[in-house]
């Protein structure tokens, strides 16, 4: 039985503003750090996107859709299973991690871009989607107030993020979850440039191929957390 790691954060350019590395930056170096595969989980319209957010919907979910089938292609030359995701605001100082998206889900939802939040995960949830708060207990300049969402509007929470300033960030994120043990809990290294990939990530026993896979890892808990 062998071990199969995946980075469940990452930010790339060009969809992510802030992202440092491209497709073939950020497969050389998962390959090169032992991953299996990565979820592509860019700032999506309310976050720091690399694109217009006044485009026409389909037109931005279009710029998101070509990188991921690029990165996808990059991929294969290294035998690395590549996920589509974003990571979205949904209130002030409050992100979402999205596994199990699909561009078609986007594509098909315009009324994401200005819904309400209880709306918006209604529609994810409707799509299989699983929603994880990312570093809920960040204390950053860009966040008013670090804390979760109402715990119905998640299915769990990033209980390790590399880019934390403080351990003691990930500590109460963690304390936070296990107050609620239906909650899942994930790592993620938050990687914006590719010497950030080795940190955070899952570890399964069974390779992930498909969305349906990620998805039931992660809500079965069937994976272990890299914390360092």
């Amino acid at each position: 039985m062998g071990e199969y790691r995946y980075q469940l954060h990452t930010h790339t350019s060009p969809c992510s503003k802030c992202g440092a590395m491209n497709n073939l930056e950020f497969c050389k170096a998962l390959k090169e750090y032992g991953f299996a595969g990565a979820v592509l989980t860019n700032h999506f319209i309310h976050g720091n996107t690399g694109f217009d957010r006044n485009l026409p919907w389909d037109e931005f979910v279009a710029g998101y859709e070509r990188d991921f089938i690029e990165c996808k292609e990059v991929a294969k030359e290294f035998d690395l299973d590549i996920f589509f995701g974003i990571e979205e605001v949904v209130a002030p100082g409050r992100e979402l991690l999205c596994y199990g998206l699909t561009p078609e889900a986007l594509y098909n939802n315009p009324q994401l871009r200005d819904c309400s939040i209880e709306e918006w995960v209604k529609i994810m949830h409707a799509n299989n989607v699983v929603l994880i708060q990312s570093h809920p207990f960040r204390e950053a300049p860009y966040i008013p107030v670090p804390g979760t969402l109402p715990v119905e509007l998640m299915d769990g929470v990033e209980a390790y993020n590399l880019k934390n300033p403080e351990p003691r960030m990930n500590d109460d994120a963690i304390n936070f979850a296990n107050a609620y043990p239906h909650l899942i809990q994930v790592s993620g290294g938050d990687a914006h440039a590719a010497t950030q990939l080795p940190f955070g990530g899952i570890v399964t026993t069974t390779r992930i191929r498909t969305n349906e896979e990620l998805v039931q890892t992660l809500r079965s808990g069937n994976f272990t957390m890299v914390t360092t």
